[in-house]
């Protein structure tokens, strides 16, 4: 299969850098699907699983074969001339994630979206929600791993 420069990047750490057979992610714009030589674009990431599948010597060397997921938060995501580059605040991997911490977050995002009194106020809150329903689903998928 044809392969992409793939850059993923946290604000505070390199989440992964190679050679990549696809990525899929959440956009403003619903979720976008990237395979080798997809035109040149950039949206708005927001919270949710990033899906991506590592390719090449460098990834096989670093145990990282099959499909890889992250929960990740707002962002950007680039894709020009055969290169895609994802920048997002926070990226966790699936055994990184507390469950309980989670669930305990989604319980406040919904409680905080009852009582949101602004546009601001609700799009926060669902932010928040959506990023804590993202952070359980990984959870429970390292089990299926």
């Amino acid at each position: 299969m044809a392969t992409f420069k793939l850059h993923f990047m946290a604000s505070d750490h390199m989440v992964y850098e190679g050679d990549a057979e696809s990525v899929s992610v959440m956009t403003t714009e619903g979720s976008i699907g990237i395979l080798a030589y997809h035109s040149n674009l950039i949206m708005a990431v927001v919270p949710g699983i990033v899906e991506y599948v590592p390719a090449g010597k460098g990834a096989e060397a670093a145990g990282m074969t099959g499909k890889q997921i992250s929960v990740v938060s707002d962002g950007l995501l680039k894709v020009e001339n055969n290169d895609v580059m994802i920048l997002v605040d926070t990226a966790e991997n699936p055994e990184e994630i507390d469950e309980a911490r989670a669930k305990r977050a989604e319980e406040k995002a919904r409680e905080d979206l009852k009582r949101a009194n602004s546009n601001r106020d609700v799009a926060l809150a669902s932010a928040e929600l959506s990023r804590a329903l993202s952070r359980i689903k990984a959870s429970k998928s390292k089990h299926h791993l």
